[in-house]
């Protein structure tokens, strides 16, 4: 009878260790689980496809924060978006661990909304939020802003105009390109007619073309688009126009 107690209390003791064993081989696993790869979104509204995923997994080797093999504990998810925030046509980065032992990655590019070439030769962009952005030889096709325009009227008074104009389809077509004077008044070089347009400033940018817009409908398909040199819409309710 002993022996049988003894016997018993024997296998009891080693399915014990052996459950124990088990559990401490998984929860060592579980601690070391490996990244299996990036699951890489890129949100671009304008569909520019300025980022593309073999930039940003360059980006990750060059800095040598590939994650992919490595421990997910291990992982600094806040360097990660801080390295990746500094390329410059990256707008906002979320780095997060998934159910898979992936690591997402979800990139917002910035959006670049003007070009400006101003006569100081410089040379840039200027994106939605106003911000410069100073990357060359974008494969884009924006308007161009040329003259006395410095980064402080740009991300500002010049943004307010490239909206407005951006929130037409009729001047998005017509418009050509933006210059500003040595005096600081906005004028507007259309596709077609061989007229200025002056703005002005930025002020109730709006309403102005929408007085040019009535301008055109009203006036120029009456007497031609080729009539005038200039018309101005600088003035309150006033369109003025200069004869050829």
């Amino acid at each position: 009878m002993f022996k049988k107690i003894v016997s018993i209390l024997s296998v009891l003791l080693l399915a014990l260790y052996l459950a124990y064993s088990v559990a401490a081989m998984t929860d060592r696993h579980e601690d070391t689980r490996l990244c299996l790869g990036v699951d890489l979104h890129i949100s671009d509204s304008l569909h520019f496809d300025l980022i593309d995923e073999d930039m940003i997994l360059t980006v990750l080797q060059e800095h040598s924060v590939d994650p992919t093999g490595l421990p997910l504990d291990d992982i600094n998810l806040e360097l990660l978006e801080s390295i990746l925030l500094q390329h410059p046509l990256v707008g906002k980065v979320q780095c997060y661990k998934t159910g898979g032992d992936k690591l997402r990655i979800n990139i917002w590019s910035r959006v670049p909304l003007v070009r400006v070439m101003n006569n100081r030769g410089q040379d840039y962009y200027v994106d939605s939020r106003g911000e410069i952005l100073t990357q060359h030889s974008l494969a884009v096709q924006l308007p161009v802003a040329t003259g006395y325009i410095d980064k402080s009227f740009a991300s500002v008074e010049l943004l307010q105009v490239v909206n407005a104009i951006d929130r037409s389809e009729f001047w998005k077509a017509q418009v050509e390109q933006i210059n500003v004077t040595k005096e600081g008044q906005i004028e507007l070089v259309p596709r077609v007619g061989e007229h200025l347009l002056i703005l002005g400033t930025a002020q109730d940018i709006e309403h102005k073309l929408e007085r040019l817009m009535n301008f055109y409908k009203n006036g120029l398909d009456n007497v031609g688009w080729n009539k005038y040199s200039s018309i101005s819409v600088a003035y309150d309710n006033q369109v003025v126009c200069k004869k050829r």
